[in-house]
């Protein structure tokens, strides 16, 4: 394992150097590379004071400066295209109540890796010297592929509460377990998870839910039971009691179709509500049971958790119509008329290729030939939508003059030799003998073919 870093940071290094100051690469910057995964942001962290950072990026011709996170330390810039984030040393503490933490700066590296969530980004890359830092056996967690928390794990979740919902958001996307010590005290500490504000908790759980296995997640978050905190509508469908013979496990389906979906946030929020509304619809009818109207609740508890999670609006309607409409695919068994099928195209409106590649993630089962005839059904709809497009564009197709035009061209009353004319037009028009907007040629064919007298 290997951490470099690019000439611009180790430059930028040297400047801190020549003024006494030390820099230190640290975060995911640091725990990416040992991954062998590209870096997305340049974290650093500082003895320097804000102030002084502001100075030493400003004398090394770093562009566009933010001073916004200047209150806990943070200075970010643009230096040669890339973003690099600066913080000074610090220590946070919280008050037992508090969603915002009392803010002190440090002086040494040591102490300000301490107070970090997870051993795997407590590690630090000495710039000016090319060492790596590794107090607390992160490195090694890494190669355990373990997530665990700094010193005691109720403590930094004390210190924090979102570093539970961060540590499960950590172990889903970098497919990593969590520690037994630090999974039992989510579970201790959930409580405090109501202190957080709901725009924090949104950009974790949207993380989560992009990452390659995102059902890994939703099933810690249920194991810790901060699910309750977060969509407590997924529990109806847990052990839901059912005849197996009958319908395949609610739970499981959506998380088996949650994977399916390719990482696009809308489509993993459907797959996580699309059925979300079965336990409030389950009827036995015959013997058998029956989710009638399940995508219509679907659509409606949709948008009152994502708005509840405050999405945007636009986010919220999208979601929400792909909920309510993820049925329709599946349900065309052959038999639409092209009126049926071209209802179906204007209300999926952009919605369309979303609602086909769901439909694809949503079939799921061990019958191969149920399946294979699902994805046949789902290939001829798509022939026939794409063919009836077609005709439509084929029929806004008009012969370059009209009727009108070829009466005032002639000075003739209308009458039967209109017709030819226009046919023999058109027919050029759709063998691109002819363009369609082409009148002075059009006029020219026409006058070969008008009729004598």
């Amino acid at each position: 394992m290997k951490i470099t870093a690019p000439r611009w940071l180790s430059d930028l290094a040297q400047n801190y150097s020549s003024e006494s100051h030390q820099l230190f690469l640290v975060g995911g910057a640091v725990r990416d590379q040992l991954l062998d995964k590209p870096v997305n942001e340049w974290d650093c962290a500082t003895d320097a004071l804000p102030s002084e950072t502001e100075h030493l990026l400003r004398k090394a011709g770093v562009k566009g400066i933010n001073k916004i996170g200047e209150r806990f330390g943070t200075i970010v810039g643009n230096y040669h295209g890339e973003v690099v984030e600066i913080t000074t040393f610090r220590s946070e503490e919280y008050s037992e109540y508090s969603r915002n933490p009392e803010v002190k700066f440090g002086t040494d590296i040591e102490s300000d890796l301490a107070r970090r969530d997870f051993t795997i980004n407590a590690i630090a890359y000495d710039l000016q010297n090319s060492k790596i830092l590794d107090p607390h056996n992160g490195v090694a967690d890494i190669n355990n592929r373990r997530i665990h928390a700094v010193g005691r794990a109720v403590d930094r979740f004390r210190e924090d509460p979102l570093r539970m919902l961060r540590a499960i958001r950590l172990a889903a996307v970098l497919g990593f377990t969590i520690s037994h010590e630090t999974l039992s005290a989510i579970t201790t500490e959930r409580e405090r998870f109501s202190l957080l504000t709901i725009e924090r908790v949104n950009q974790e759980v949207s993380k989560m839910l992009l990452a390659k296995s995102p059902s890994a997640g939703i099933k810690l978050l249920v194991e810790t039971g901060l699910i309750t905190y977060i969509l407590p509508e997924l529990l109806p469908s847990i052990d839901l009691e059912f005849d197996a013979k009958e319908h395949k496990d609610i739970y499981a389906h959506i998380l088996q179709v949650l994977d399916n979906t390719p990482p696009k946030l809308e489509l993993r929020w459907c797959a996580l509500l699309h059925d979300i509304a079965k336990p409030l619809t389950r009827k036995k009818i015959g013997g058998e049971y029956h989710f009638l109207g399940h995508e219509v609740v679907g659509a409606r508890m949709a948008k009152q958790i994502l708005r509840r999670l405050k999405y945007s609006n636009e986010f919220v309607e999208y979601v929400s119509k792909l909920t309510y409409l993820h049925q329709r695919i599946p349900n065309d068994d052959g038999s639409w008329t092209d009126g049926a099928v071209r209802r179906f195209v204007r209300d999926a409106g952009e919605l369309l290729e979303d609602l086909f590649i769901f439909a694809e993630a949503d079939s799921t089962g061990k019958n191969e030939r149920k399946l294979q005839e699902y994805r046949k059904k789902r290939e001829n709809l798509k022939k026939r939508i794409t063919q009836l497009e077609q005709e439509a564009e084929i029929a806004k197709i008009k012969s370059p003059l009209s009727g009108d035009e070829l009466v005032e061209l002639f000075h003739r009353k209308p009458g039967p030799w209109i017709k030819p004319i226009k046919d023999e037009l058109l027919r050029m028009v759709l063998d691109n003998e002819l363009h369609a907007e082409d009148k002075k040629k059009a006029v020219e064919i026409a006058r070969r073919l008008a009729p004598k007298g």
